[in-house]
């Protein structure tokens, strides 16, 4: 992440990241995994992270349509469509993602290639 930003390139997500990060954390307090302090200051690096976030919104309709073709989650189509929209390359984790739209979008690496 440092390391793409020290390079001048952006790292953009989806507005629905601060949902999934604050979930992710809620759910680690709750198993004892962190204090809530920690917590707390995860959360202050999440808005104070220099990521660039972008509306789902005007995403839905082509995420759907990747969905549906894809047979992928809705989810994770926001994902492919944002790439698509944005024109940029997009990193993930997910293989199964990965092996079923890079063919038809091929800017779509992942994250061990990246």
């Amino acid at each position: 992440f440092t390391d793409t930003l020290a390079s001048g390139s952006a790292v953009i997500g989806l507005d629905l990241i601060f949902a999934e990060v604050g979930n992710a954390i809620w759910k680690r307090l709750m198993r004892g995994l962190i204090a809530s302090a920690d917590a707390a200051q995860y959360l202050r690096n999440l808005d104070n992270s220099p990521l660039q976030v972008q509306p789902v919104r005007p995403l839905v309709h082509a995420a759907f349509a990747i969905a549906e073709k894809y047979r992928r989650s809705f989810y994770d189509s926001l994902f492919v469509a944002l790439v698509a929209d944005l024109q940029l390359p997009g990193v993930t984790s997910d293989e199964p993602l990965y092996r079923a739209v890079h063919p038809d979008y091929p800017q779509i690496i992942l994250l061990r290639d990246w």
